[in-house]
């Protein structure tokens, strides 16, 4: 039999005219079109969540890279970490010079400096010495000391030959096989073997080597956060830590320490040849290529000139790029949004639809549960769980959504006792739907609206909750920065390097404008009564 397909006919009304169908979602979107300021606010947090999703394959220096040549460098467009290295040496030793005296000049110019130093204008200071120590130099008026000279030159020798190694992945070679594998896929226990033939030790040596590191940054962890335990108490809470852990959680370490190591042992290795080839003029940056370092490992290696690289926003205290940082400042930021609004509502849902929809004393005790819980004072309660199990993100998820979830829970309540006399309830209940069906399947997909409006304005409030834990110091925590974390850390070095604290609280003040305009043009365009329709 051959199946014949049926064109679906279109409806028509009764001028034969095509009717086209109509919803809630549609008249929604329709609406909210019409609103160009929560159109704009939603490309502006579609693009941020673009950047943050595929931050990894941006052309953006690593976020965790500490380059302590590289500290305080101000944003830039076209001069490299060198030419600003340069700069601030010729600022600090102009300054000396005009504090000696061989920089002359201007009284009045002189009492200036001496203004700005009593006020804290650093910066002005270094740009006036900079500009007008480069103009006497330029006129013949000025030179440097042998001493200034040599430091000048050692400087540039540094900024022309530094450079960084970056290990990308690292082969092993089985001799009795021939077969190669890549060490980042290959478990704890056949990575033990590898490195105990390139140092030499046995096994049970190295076994032992990697509990004892676990013990210690296990203990270092507790001393951190219980202080002033006695040492009887920090062996015992080691001891039940180390069993919570257990050999899966040890051979994790085990396999990233071990890894660690045999990097550094590579990175050694190729430092030197490539040193050995700079002397002889033989190599030019940038290198991607692969180098055997032994008959078994071999590595595939990026070399970069360490001084070539430009900062568009800077750098922080410790030379890491702002910008990097900003993205994935903005990764953990809009996760920890997400992910705190997405449990608040799913724990608000469930609570707010089983209050309104049972009643009774169902609906009394978990309302006066709520009741309480709005009582006890929110930003505390989140500031001691995090005192008390510790600063990671898991935690501060955990924090952030443990009451959030009173205000949805309300409102799900009384969209539940609103619908729950409707028709297609009572067809529902007619037809022996269960209780979570009736719920779950035709109440709550009924008041999604409300729900996505809440969402969406829920979010910005998890982020600026999570800056100011982070401002306390109780958000989160080194190596990955948040956009609280980055406005934290600034804060102390403000008036010096204002670059570390404009970009991120600029970056974080559009997300969070973006987000509050998009929300209200959502609640705008599902509330068929608002004042404030288009």
């Amino acid at each position: 039999m051959v199946a014949i397909s049926k064109k679906k006919e279109a409806p028509l009304n009764e001028f034969n005219q095509i009717v086209a169908g109509n919803s809630l979602t549609k008249d929604a979107w329709r609406r909210l079109k019409k609103n160009r300021m929560a159109v704009l606010g939603m490309i502006i947090v579609i693009l941020y969540s673009l950047l943050a999703a595929f931050a990894m394959f941006l052309p953006i220096h690593p976020y965790d890279e500490i380059i302590l040549d590289h500290q305080h460098l101000r944003p830039t467009l076209n001069k490299s970490a060198g030419d600003l290295m340069m700069e601030t040496k010729l600022e600090d030793l102009y300054f000396k010079a005009w504090r000696s005296g061989s920089l002359v000049v201007t009284e009045a110019q002189s009492e200036q400096i001496k203004k700005w130093i009593k006020d804290n204008e650093t910066n002005k200071v270094w740009n006036f010495c900079y500009t007008e120590g480069e103009r006497q130099k330029a006129a013949g008026t000025f030179t440097f000391s042998d001493a200034d000279t040599r430091t000048i030159e050692r400087l540039q020798k540094s900024i022309d030959s530094d450079f960084l190694i970056s290990v990308e992945k690292i082969f092993w070679k089985d001799m009795e096989t021939g077969k190669i594998q890549n060490l980042a896929k290959m478990s704890y226990e056949e990575i033990l073997p590898v490195y105990a033939a390139i140092t030499k030790l046995d096994i049970p040596t190295i076994e032992a080597q990697v509990l004892q590191e676990k013990r210690a940054q296990v203990m270092n962890s507790i001393k951190e956060t219980n202080p002033g335990l006695s040492e009887e108490e920090y062996q015992s809470s080691l001891d039940i830590e180390m069993m919570s852990i257990g050999e899966k959680g040890i051979a994790a370490t085990g396999k990233t320490n071990l890894l660690g190591k045999i990097k550094t042992t590579i990175t050694r290795s190729s430092e030197r040849t490539l040193k050995q080839e700079i002397k002889e003029g033989t190599v030019s940056f940038p290198i991607d290529k692969k180098v055997t370092i032994s008959e078994n490992l071999s590595a595939e290696i990026e070399a970069t000139k360490k001084h070539s690289r430009h900062y568009l926003l800077g750098t922080d205290y410790s030379g890491r790029d702002m910008l990097s940082r900003i993205i994935y400042g903005g990764q953990v930021s809009i996760m920890i949004g997400l992910i705190g609004t997405l449990t608040s509502v799913f724990i608000g849902i469930i609570v707010g639809a089983l209050a309104g929809y049972l009643g009774g004393k169902v609906d009394f005790f978990l309302m006066r549960l709520v009741d309480i819980m709005y009582g006890l004072p929110y930003m505390l309660l989140v500031i001691i769980f995090m005192a008390i199990f510790g600063r990671n993100i898991m935690n501060l998820f955990v924090a952030l959504a443990m009451v959030s979830w009173l205000t949805i829970a309300r409102m799900v309540r009384g969209q539940i006792m609103s619908l729950k006399n409707s028709e297609f309830v009572e067809a529902a209940r007619s037809m022996g739907a269960s209780t979570g069906r009736i719920i779950f399947r035709h109440m709550v997909p009924n008041s999604l609206s409300v729900i996505i409006v809440y969402s969406t304005l829920r979010v910005p409030a998890f982020i600026m909750q999570e800056s100011f834990l982070s401002f306390l110091g109780l958000g989160v925590q080194a190596p990955y920065a948040s956009w609280g974390s980055l406005v934290g850390d600034a804060v102390n070095g403000m008036t010096l390097y204002p670059w570390k604290l404009i970009f991120p609280a600029i970056a974080m003040t559009i997300f969070l404008f973006a987000m509050n305009f998009f929300g209200d043009g959502l609640r705008d365009a599902f509330d068929p009564q608002s004042k404030n329709q288009l």
